[in-house]
């Protein structure tokens, strides 16, 4: 956890968990980034151990980090978060051969429409019938803006184009996902820490779970990279590829803006971010080494229990 505590020994937003004040509406914002995901992952399976999983009245979600957010809204993070670290699954996830054969590297299609049920039965419609709003984050093709894209879940088939337009990551997880007459992508070429949907939804407090260690910020693409990506996302729409060569700069606003609310915890609406410590053992986007994914998981589990640490079950039952 960054930046000092309240006057009281408490930061407003874990005193606000604690005792729920008249009027708060208290959001959880949770990064992605691919396999670095799991840290975020980590980081929900500690708040379900802390008795915080129906603490909140909105999540908002970015790339993998939409996925975890639905394991929490859902109350079945003990059967979504050690996904993570199935080796079936990050096999059938996470394929460069399949690019030999012109098909997704990233498959996420088949991990939200037929993996998940059969890990978890009644998953999507857990998640339907949560009192805690899902707000999956996405990127507009057309626009290269971030949309949220709660109001258009209207049932299950809904809210699974949802969460995987959130996560379709450009070029290596297949086609942009269509809802509503709209092509979008992955949140993270728009909104890679999701937590300005939630401040412009009225939150009055927001728990940030962030995937990049402490210090660790976006860094544009090289020279040589860039070229080659512009020129393939431009097939997409020129405004998929400004966000690509742009992000970078993006992120880094959303760092100065998040360096003042560490700094003072006073500040509204209070924001609290919790990542894991620098040198924790962060997984690449596309990470295989499952050591490598449960290290990045531990990592965030124990960086949340450590920012949160005094909260009980007890605590959130009584709020």
């Amino acid at each position: 956890m960054s930046g000092p505590d309240s006057d009281d020994g408490l930061h407003p937003v874990i005193a606000a968990l604690h005792e729920r004040p008249a009027g708060a509406r208290i959001a959880l914002a949770v990064e992605g980034g691919g396999r670095r995901g799991a840290v975020s992952g980590g980081m929900a399976l500690a708040l379900h151990e802390l008795g915080l999983s129906q603490a909140f009245d909105a999540a908002y979600g970015s790339s993998a980090g939409t996925l975890n957010a639905m394991w929490l809204v859902s109350g079945r993070v003990e059967d979504g978060i050690p996904t993570w670290l199935d080796p079936a699954l990050a096999e059938e996830l996470v394929d460069r051969r399949r690019l030999l054969r012109r098909q997704p590297v990233v498959d996420v299609e088949r991990l939200v429409e037929t993996r998940y049920e059969q890990v978890s039965p009644g998953l999507f419609q857990a998640v339907l019938a949560s009192p805690t709003e899902l707000h999956p984050l996405a990127t507009d093709v057309e626009t290269g803006l971030a949309v949220d894209l709660h109001e258009l879940i209207t049932d299950e088939p809904s809210l699974r184009l949802a969460i995987r337009a959130s996560s379709t990551l450009p070029l290596l997880a297949g086609p942009p996902v269509e809802m509503d007459g709209h092509r979008y992508l992955d949140a993270g070429l728009s909104a890679a820490i999701p937590f300005r949907a939630a401040i412009a939804d009225g939150a009055t407090h927001i728990l940030l779970l962030r995937s990049r260690r402490e210090g660790e910020v976006a860094t544009p693409p090289g020279r040589a990279g860039a070229a080659l990506a512009t020129r393939l996302l431009g097939r997409i729409s020129p405004a998929v590829a400004e966000g690509f060569m742009t992000r970078a700069e993006r992120e880094g606003a959303d760092e100065a803006l998040l360096a003042e609310h560490d700094a003072d915890p006073a500040k509204l609406p209070h924001v609290l971010s919790i990542r894991p410590a620098p040198d924790s053992p962060v997984p690449s986007r596309l990470e295989r080494d499952i050591d490598v994914v449960r290290g990045g998981l531990e990592a965030g589990r124990a960086a949340a229990h450590a920012a949160l640490e005094g909260i009980a079950a007890g605590d959130a039952a009584d709020s």
